[in-house]
């Protein structure tokens, strides 16, 4: 698939049908403790990382508006930075929003949280803050695009990240193919299991679709 087909799977498919693909291949990274500043926030894209750190002459910093200037529309911003404050707030989203990116992943904490909401909530951090980072805490250009690693797991540029109120997960861009092919193979497999839920079969007749992933035709036709 051509990278914009793969936006379009993105877009109609159930993050948690991602979760079971992932599952399939033994191939799946999943983080802990960043959650959408909105709970229908929803996440997909090619990420397009960078870390954080104290920047001190000669090194030359990279303002966070520069970095998100590195993405194309639809792609997913990582930062990682090891601080208890915030990084980013609604201007920076405001902007992010302009250039046309999915969303932001922070290692961190954001600020602004009510301006973020009304533009989407696309932001999965931490949590918020009030606390300001350091003027000259900002990324190089030896800290962008290279692996960085966000809720314990780690993002290298080009792979896709996706994630829902449930949180963000990253799938290689070696295997994102097959992964969306198999997501997508699922949501059929879980339209037939609620299906069937809805219409009272029985644990037993359930334990059928789950194999299977169709309907009894038996137990339809009474």
């Amino acid at each position: 698939m051509t990278h914009e087909e793969r936006l379009k799977v993105f877009e109609k498919i159930d993050i948690g049908c991602v979760t079971d693909a992932l599952i399939y291949y033994g191939i799946g990274q999943w983080s802990k403790g960043l959650f959408p500043v909105n709970a229908d926030a929803k996440i997909y894209g090619r990420a397009v990382t960078a870390r954080f750190d104290i920047v001190t002459p000669p090194r030359e910093e990279i303002t966070p508006l520069e970095c998100l200037e590195m993405c194309q529309p639809g792609d997913v911003m990582v930062w990682n930075a090891d601080l208890e404050t915030n990084l980013m707030g609604g201007n920076i989203f405001t902007f992010a929003k302009r250039q046309g990116v999915s969303g932001i992943v922070l290692e961190g904490y954001h600020r602004d949280s009510d301006e973020i909401a009304a533009l989407g909530g696309q932001v999965f951090s931490k949590g918020s803050s009030c606390g300001s980072s350091p003027t000259n805490f900002k990324a190089t250009k030896d800290t962008v695009n290279i692996p960085v690693t966000v809720g314990g797991i780690t993002v290298r540029p080009g792979d896709y990240v996706c994630g829902d109120r449930d949180g963000v997960m990253v799938i290689p861009a070696e295997h994102v193919d097959e992964v969306l092919a198999e997501a997508l193979h699922h949501m059929e497999w879980e339209k037939a299991v609620k299906e069937a839920i809805a219409k009272g079969y029985t644990a037993a007749q359930m334990k059928i679709v789950y194999e299977t992933g169709a309907l009894i035709p038996e137990v339809e036709n009474k």
